[in-house]
């Protein structure tokens, strides 16, 4: 009696990995939400104030425009949104999940600074990638209709603070 137990419930586990291997091979294909939001900040950093005020009071920047660009699968561009922070220096971009029959992922999409608010403060660091542009990664938040990402914090810096390299910097390390 106790073999006949053994064997159907051996049995019963071959169904259901069989049940189970045929509901894997005919799942829907993988969830794409109707829509996605970029979100991140813009501030200023004060190169002429000390260190600890230039490397952690950066202050908002309200009015500087942040954009995205997105590709399709063939690496053409087919979708561009922008954003102005708010009186915080925070920036939402909404963007939707298919253009012209194209899923747009955020993993083919750049996000980059586009202008400043504060005419004092317009010179683009490139730390975080704000000026060479950055590719949505971090998802904080999911629901069934939208996904949010998080990029940032970008950042803004006063003209005199801006370091260039000139042809005299060459010879200093040789």
């Amino acid at each position: 009696m106790a073999r006949i137990i053994r064997s159907s419930t051996a049995l019963a586990l071959v169904v259901v990995a069989a049940v189970a291997a045929a509901c894997a091979e005919a799942r829907a294909p993988d969830y794409h939400p109707p829509t996605f939001t970029v979100t991140g900040k813009v501030q200023c950093q004060d190169c002429t104030k000390n260190w600890n005020a230039y490397a952690y009071n950066a202050r908002p920047i309200p009015g500087s425009v942040v954009g995205i660009t997105c590709l399709d699968d063939r690496g053409r561009a087919v979708y561009h949104g922008s954003d102005a922070t708010d009186g915080q220096g925070v920036f939402n971009v909404e963007v939707p999940g298919k253009v012209n029959g194209c899923d747009l992922a955020p993993s083919r999409c750049l996000v980059r600074l586009a202008a400043s608010g504060d005419a004092a403060c317009s010179v683009f660091t490139d730390f975080n990638r704000g000026r060479a542009g950055e590719t949505p990664a971090r998802l904080t938040h999911v629901s069934p209709g939208k996904a949010t990402y998080a990029v940032g914090p970008y950042y803004c810096t006063l003209p005199q603070c801006d370091v260039k390299a000139s042809d005299d910097d060459d010879d200093v390390c040789q």
